[in-house]
């Protein structure tokens, strides 16, 4: 019988007294597995029964009878004898321990002794192993003989539909059990039945009684790592209460550094179009773009916060083809998820979130909304496929916190407003490519000017496009990074299950990286909507080498140990996950429970002052040569301005009036130029360290990955020159043209590539055959230097494919004329004053 959207007791109850006994088992089967609310659930129990009575299928009635003997209320126990005399005809009584299986379950012909005799209702016990499949009886669909049999269990064992024995789980993920499956299942039991009394008097506490699952055994995933598939708490004690006051004031700030980026790109826009348009002739400039744009942008800004859930809903519905997800369908996949979404609403006194699904293979998960009542959680189909049952629901949880804690709200906003940058740049990119043949078709005898100039044109606009997505989800990276912390402990407190979680954010990461080798390319909705995502997905590529030789605890190290991993999470969208795994092995081990990894402690922050100044003064050792040129022309700059005005000082006091100057020049004219002066001495000194050179006894030709990214003391400046030779992953044509989207895929995993032109990201724009774009989906050798950060990376000297087609980039020229821009301008400004 199929299931239907919304089972109610009420409508159950009606279609019974109007005896349409279908539709009213297909309502109490439903409150059965859903429903929270145990004395509901027992009154759906026994309409069960009357309605199975009225059917003719007095054992399917027997059945639930007798589970209903062993309720808890002495009520329901006489009501369930009553009715199984009548049933039976005889004094029937809960079956002795000693002819009882160790599930609870009863046989329905209650006297069977041959194990190989076929039940009627195919259930097979657990201990019991069965040659052939058991047939339905009556002609009844075999479907609702399970959900009656597991909403049964679901009254009376105290276990989830989803939690099964390990062989069931393993089949889930994909794992194949190390031992046999009648000994697993039999261990499961055990550990089941052993841990029955503490989750008993555990049950007055929640409010549905709730077991967890048997810790599963360790089993064999290959090519990855082993999962321990470590157990969860049964009886856990609440975290100390947290504090939010850091989470509010990073919002803060990352809302107001928001609208100020906003409103500088917005007016630098403006007044741009009004400067071309006043080089035009017969063309005037728009009044309107000379005023304060902010009155207006705040009334925008205000208009798409309070739409922002529906036109979301449009966006994922136009171009990644969202769809609902029904709570009975979510109950189907995952049992557990659904009950705790229930109950947890229930507590907080929310509405259930509005819940939709992704027909993609990649794991994702999106919380989105204005206000708690609009809030919308969206998943994959990856991820209900990828994921076992309490990983599933360990990731609800993590996205019921988002909508607790009211984080959801501004970073909805935030992902919206970038979007009509993306959109635009993918829509424009997408239309250029079909350009072409259009010409082709309408224009063929103007296809050899006309083609490249309006491709041009396309390109810069779909790359500016990009550009300024790139710059307006930056103030909102702090805050995206911020948020994931409170939500995991949450998630954890809720599910009582950190190695779950643990487990979880591990396969969303290798199934994002396995999404990027199957389309060949970096997904819009991984890109687009990476700030909502549980896992980033730059951050997923290094786990592409993890292997039984290669463990997760390998790649993660660096995200635990690495003393200036701080400073380089400045540019990524999420906390390291060395980071997040660890606090929730802590949180494991504050249960007494065994960790699903074994991680290094966490470094703990520098607390001396005499420790922060040593690493601030060696802090060009650890960050990317832009970053640290730049840190150095900060400091330098003021120093140098700061002499400079002492001397000049002086001059003034000694009556030296050549050197008056430097007192008496504009300071602020005069400290940018020292500051371009610094920057530009900086990439002097260290840009030979950083781009060495490229030689035969010094390149590493196909270095193991995992070993590399394994090392965690590496930092950027550690330059490794490498050789790899593997496929080109990444977008084609006008979508890449500033190779944003270059991924090396080999056969130890995924690094991704850097390419710079000579003219640096604006150089990339122009014509440069063959473009790097030109070379995806071929097989090439990549010749550069490694570099060891959250996200590790090659920094492309050559591309070279198998026909010997080379794209050359051109990084260390670029920041060689940077620099030389930079001392130009510098000297240019002091020249001025």
């Amino acid at each position: 019988m199929a299931s239907i959207p919304n089972p109610s007791l009420d409508a159950g109850q009606q279609a019974l007294n109007q005896g349409d006994y279908s539709v009213a088992i297909a309502h109490f089967e439903g409150v059965c597995e859903l429903e929270l609310d145990e004395s509901l659930v027992t009154r759906a129990a026994m309409g069960l029964v009357t309605a199975y009575q009225g059917m003719g299928d007095g054992k399917r009635a027997i059945a639930i009878c007798q589970r209903l003997t062993q309720h808890p209320d002495s009520q329901v126990r006489e009501w369930a004898t009553s009715n199984l005399t009548d049933l039976t005809g005889v004094n029937s009584v809960p079956p002795s321990p000693s002819t009882s299986n160790s599930t609870g379950f009863v046989p329905l012909d209650g006297t069977s002794s041959n194990p190989s005799a076929p039940d009627s209702t195919g259930f097979v016990p657990l201990e019991q192993t069965s040659s052939k499949p058991k047939t339905p009886s009556r002609g009844t669909a075999s479907n609702i003989k399970q959900r009656l049999t597991s909403s049964t269990n679901r009254l009376f064992s105290g276990q989830p539909q989803g939690n099964r024995p390990n062989a069931t789980q393993n089949e889930r993920t994909g794992n194949v059990p190390t031992k046999g499956k009648t000994d697993t299942q039999k261990q499961g039991l055990a550990a089941q039945a052993k841990d029955s009394q503490s989750t008993t008097e555990n049950t007055s506490r929640l409010p549905a009684p709730y077991s967890p699952p048997p810790t599963p055994h360790p089993s064999i995933y290959t090519p990855r790592p082993r999962w321990r598939n470590s157990g969860r708490a049964q009886n856990w004690s609440p975290f100390k209460k947290l504090k939010f006051i850091r989470l509010w004031l990073v919002e803060i700030v990352s809302a107001i550094a928001s609208f100020w980026l906003l409103h500088f790109v917005v007016q630098f826009a403006m007044l741009t179009i009004n400067k071309i348009l006043v080089q035009l002739p017969f063309l005037n400039p728009i009044q309107l773009f000379y005023r304060d744009p902010r009155p207006v942008l705040l009334v925008v800004l205000a208009i798409l916060l309070i739409l922002s859930p529906w036109l979301i809903d449009r966006l994922l519905k136009r171009f990644h083809r969202l769809d609902a997800l029904p709570l009975t369908q979510l109950a189907a996949q995952s049992p557990e998820a659904a009950k705790m979404m229930q109950r947890f609403c229930r507590q907080r006194r929310i509405p259930v979130p509005k819940l939709g699904i992704l027909p993609t293979e990649a794991p994702v998960a999106l919380t989105y909304g204005n206000v708690p009542r609009t809030a919308r959680i969206v998943v994959s189909e990856g991820l209900l496929s990828q994921l076992a049952d309490d990983e599933i629901a360990a990731i609800y949880a993590g996205q019921l916190a988002h909508i607790v804690h009211w984080d959801f709200v501004l970073m909805s906003l935030g992902v919206l407003v970038i979007q009509i940058p993306y959109i635009i740049y993918w829509q424009v990119a997408q239309w250029g490519e079909q350009l072409p043949n259009l010409i082709e078709r309408k224009l063929s005898s103007y296809r050899g000017f006309l083609t490249p100039i309006l491709l041009g044109i396309i390109g810069a606009i779909a790359s500016l496009s990009y550009g300024i997505y790139w710059l307006l989800r930056l103030p909102m990276l702090w805050f995206s990074r911020a948020r994931v912390y409170y939500s995991d402990r949450l998630a954890v407190e809720i599910t009582g299950n950190p190695n779950g979680l643990t487990r979880a954010l591990l396969k969303i990461a290798l199934g994002i990286t396995e999404d990027i080798q199957i389309l060949g390319k970096t997904s819009s909705l991984l890109e687009s909507f990476d700030l909502l995502l549980p896992v980033g997905y730059q951050q997923s590529i290094p786990f592409s080498s993890c292997s039984p030789q290669t463990p997760f605890e390998a790649v993660l190290k660096w995200d635990c140990t690495n003393q200036y991993r701080d400073w380089l999470i400045i540019n990524a969208s999420h906390p390291l996950l060395g980071e997040r795994l660890a606090l929730l092995s802590r949180y494991a081990q504050f249960w007494k429970l065994d960790t699903e990894l074994d991680l290094p402690a966490i470094a703990p922050p520098i607390r001396s002052n005499s420790a922060r100044l040593s690493k601030l003064l060696n802090i060009y050792k650890a960050l990317p040569l832009l970053q640290s040129a730049l840190l150095f022309g900060l400091i330098v700059g003021m120093v140098l301005r700061g002499l400079l005005w002492l001397i000049g000082q002086i001059g003034d006091s000694l009556n030296i009036w050549q050197i008056i100057w430097m007192h008496n020049a504009n300071n602020n004219s005069f400290l940018t130029a020292c500051v371009l002066i610094g920057f530009s001495l900086g990439i002097f000194v260290w840009i030979n360290s950083y781009f060495p050179d490229i030689k035969p006894s010094t390149v590493r030709t196909e270095p193991n990955l995992g070993d590399m990214f394994g090392n965690p003391t590496t930092v950027p400046p550690d330059s490794q020159p490498v050789q790899l030779t593997g496929k080109l992953l990444g977008r084609q044509g006008l979508l890449n043209w500033l190779a944003q989207d270059l991924i090396l895929q080999t056969s130890a995993g995924l690094v991704k590539l850097h390419f710079w032109s000579y003219l640096g990201p604006l150089g990339n724009v122009l014509p440069q055959p063959p473009r790097p774009s030109h070379l995806v989906n071929q097989q090439v050798t990549v010749t550069g230097w490694f570099r060891r950060s959250v996200t590790p990376w090659i920094d492309i000297e050559t591309l070279r494919t198998q026909a010997s087609t080379i794209s050359q980039a051109n990084y260390p020229i670029w920041i060689t004329i940077l620099a030389f821009i930079a001392a130009a301008w510098g000297a240019y400004l002091i020249w001025q004053v």
